[in-house]
């Protein structure tokens, strides 16, 4: 098989799987909006979260994670599964993306598909049941829409 190639760019590729995280330590670097938003999602999934950030929304902070009130620094990444880099610095994204691959964590750095090694799709979760939708990082405008239409189409059923 070749590498994958649009416009003569290489692609990056993601493979949609399903990763176990029962006693995976979980963390996210950002405690405003963005990290609000992935923390919904992955909190459906698992309580064994972390919050690294000198600021950390209301909203987000009434949810009862672990809570570290401080710049971010390398140290903080120890014994990590993985991270979501959720600050609205690119450049400390960046120092977390490199740092993590010291440490061999895969990162996902919110809204920046070409430095993430993984990335979150659009997900419905009823009890057992969940359904993601991805466009491989591409277009998550389109993939929301498609998660919502088969939202209304799951609440509308008799699954």
């Amino acid at each position: 098989m070749g590498v994958f190639t649009v416009k003569g760019e290489i692609m990056k590729s993601f493979l949609p799987l399903n990763i176990r995280i029962d006693n995976k330590k979980i963390l996210f670097v950002g405690g405003g909006k963005i990290a609000l938003h992935k923390i919904k999602t992955v909190g459906q999934y698992t309580r064994n979260i972390t919050i690294v950030s000198p600021d950390i929304q209301d909203e987000l902070h009434q949810m009862g994670f672990t809570e570290i009130r401080k710049e971010y620094g390398t140290s903080d990444l120890e014994g990590f599964f993985l991270v979501y880099a959720c600050t609205n610095n690119l450049e400390v994204n960046r120092r977390i993306k490199n740092d993590a691959a010291d440490y061999g964590i895969l990162v996902n750095v919110v809204d920046n598909r070409e430095l993430s090694d993984f990335i979150s799709p659009a997900v419905i979760k009823q009890d057992e049941m969940t359904i993601a939708v991805s466009s491989n990082g591409e277009n998550v405008k389109k993939s929301v829409e498609w998660r919502n239409k088969l939202k209304s189409i799951v609440e509308r059923s008799d699954f």
